[in-house]
């Protein structure tokens, strides 16, 4: 017997998929931070706004976009998070000065503020309780899986390229997630 209530295998896939981006961007900047360093010859300090900036932005936007995603529906609200994440990588990629940098990591902070949230709650809007706890389980453990190979995938990628390329590998990410959930 087919259990009709089920949500597409999709669904998950697609809500993997964003909680990685947004896990890998945290995780890829450990290994970036020389490089950035060098690039804008900044102190250590200085340095470490980059890591900084993108938490407390992200800690500063999860109650908007929970509250956003009561009010205007998750799927409008995950959309346009993935949307603003990948406008602040742009901004981050392209930063003629570390001011523009972390303008582009607050941007990448509060675009992922929402992300986990909000798929968080399509799964406890879509997936039958005694499914939810597997499924938000699979979903934290991507967290897991970011903080094991963004720090591997940051150091091989700056071996042979700069820390903008780096940061450009969640563009490819960021369009494949956005053209799936919409």
């Amino acid at each position: 017997m087919t259990d009709t209530t089920a949500p597409p295998p999709r669904l998950l896939g697609v809500l993997f998929l964003g909680t990685l981006l947004a896990a890998l961007d945290i995780a890829i900047v450990g290994p970036a931070l020389p490089a950035l360093r060098e690039a804008f010859a900044l102190t250590e300090r200085a340095v470490a706004w980059t890591f900084t900036a993108f938490v407390l932005a992200n800690l500063a936007g999860l109650p908007v976009m929970a509250a956003l995603a009561d009010r205007v529906g998750r799927k409008r609200v995950y959309l346009a998070d993935i949307a603003v994440f990948a406008a602040g990588t742009l901004v981050v990629v392209l930063a003629p000065s570390f001011g523009v940098l972390l303008a582009g990591r607050v941007l990448q902070g509060i675009g992922a503020s929402g992300i986990f949230p909000v798929a968080t709650a399509v799964i406890g809007d879509t997936y039958p309780p005694e499914r939810r706890g597997r499924a938000v389980g699979m979903l934290g453990a991507v967290f897991g899986v970011a903080f094991l190979v963004g720090p591997a995938v940051g150091g091989i990628v700056l071996s042979f390229a700069s820390w903008r390329v780096l940061f450009a590998l969640s563009l490819p990410l960021a369009a494949v997630v956005f053209g799936l959930s919409a």
